[in-house]
């Protein structure tokens, strides 16, 4: 069972959306115009990390290292153009409705593109009032830096930390949510229990929609 909330903070991609065959997509379509080859997936360390990774991956696959931020733009103009967005994952349009009518400030940071996180939540017709992406910070997951900035814009004193809840499922982002000293909810859609606790995951949820029936 989950404490109530002072506020909740939510990651993206794995969180919010399913979106691995998403991004799979963007990356192919993207390295197939960019170089006429067909990148193939990216190793499974790399979930979670900054798209700037994931792209001088693939651009190093193609010996072609100088051109990884052309890549990873070319990239997310394929991603935000794809027209079925990704689908939402089980709880999401309750829970956002729930912490709506409850008044309890949320907001999403992703290490996602904020133009690709904007789209999807505008496609699904939801709405969250604060949406960052990997472009609004100067350091991205595994460095907290995404949550605090959240935070901030969001109103969230440090006092009211201990109340805060973060929902990840990438190592990479349980490392960014545990450096916070905001109360960390492991979501297993990439991982299980024995791994989200070993990154510093307090509560563990199989999505998001499990954790609203601790709160109503």
């Amino acid at each position: 069972m989950l404490p109530k909330p002072t506020a909740v903070l939510f990651d993206f991609d794995g969180v919010i959306v399913d979106s691995k065959e998403t991004h799979r997509q963007a990356w192919r379509s993207a390295a197939l115009e960019f170089w006429g080859t067909d990148p193939g997936t990216y190793p499974a360390e790399l979930s979670g990390q900054s798209p700037r990774l994931i792209a001088a991956h693939f651009s190093r696959l193609n010996n072609d290292l100088p051109n990884t931020e052309a890549y990873m733009n070319l990239k997310t103009q394929h991603v935000v153009k794809i027209t079925s967005p990704a689908p939402l994952l089980p709880g999401v349009r309750e829970m956002f409705r729930f912490l709506q009518d409850q008044h309890i400030p949320f907001g999403i940071a992703s290490n996602a593109p904020q133009s690709f996180v904007a789209v999807t939540i505008e496609k699904h017709g939801l709405e969250v009032p604060i949406m960052l992406g990997m472009e609004n910070y100067q350091r991205t997951k595994p460095d907290p830096e995404p949550y605090f900035l959240l935070a901030d814009m969001l109103n969230i004193s440090p006092d009211n930390y201990s109340s805060t809840f973060i929902f990840e499922d990438s190592k990479t982002g349980l490392q960014a949510a545990s450096a916070t000293g905001m109360r960390v909810v492991g979501v297993t859609t990439a991982y299980d229990q024995n791994v989200l606790r070993e990154r510093g995951a307090e509560f563990i949820v199989g999505n998001i929609g499990a954790a609203l029936e601790s709160w109503k």
